[in-house]
């Protein structure tokens, strides 16, 4: 039996590098046009645009908000294209601090 357990501590690491060599490419989002996946959040579950930024590649970044705390996450590219990669719920705003001592 002790002549096996030489073996383990060899495997987990091979098992992590095969793991980790997956393709960035083999990651699928189902990508939709921006209007119909806004209109489907907004009529199914309520959520409507709340938040958005500019992301480094060009995308937009975009957040959907139900008042009950339901949030979609999505990517919209220069093409038209809206990923969904994330959803969750209790999203809350969180207060800016105030950094000027006089306020």
């Amino acid at each position: 039996m002790a002549s096996r357990c030489w073996a383990l501590p060899l495997a987990v690491p091979v098992v992590f590098l095969v793991a980790a060599s997956k393709p960035v490419s083999a990651v699928t989002l189902n990508c939709v046009a921006r209007d119909a996946v806004f209109e489907k959040l907004r009529e199914t579950k309520g959520e409507v645009p709340s938040h958005a930024g500019l992301a480094a590649n060009g995308s937009l970044l975009e957040v959907t908000v139900n008042p009950d705390g339901s949030w979609t996450a999505f990517f919209t590219f220069p093409d038209g294209l809206t990923c969904p990669f994330a959803t969750g719920e209790a999203w809350r705003d969180i207060a800016e601090p105030v950094d000027d001592p006089a306020a």
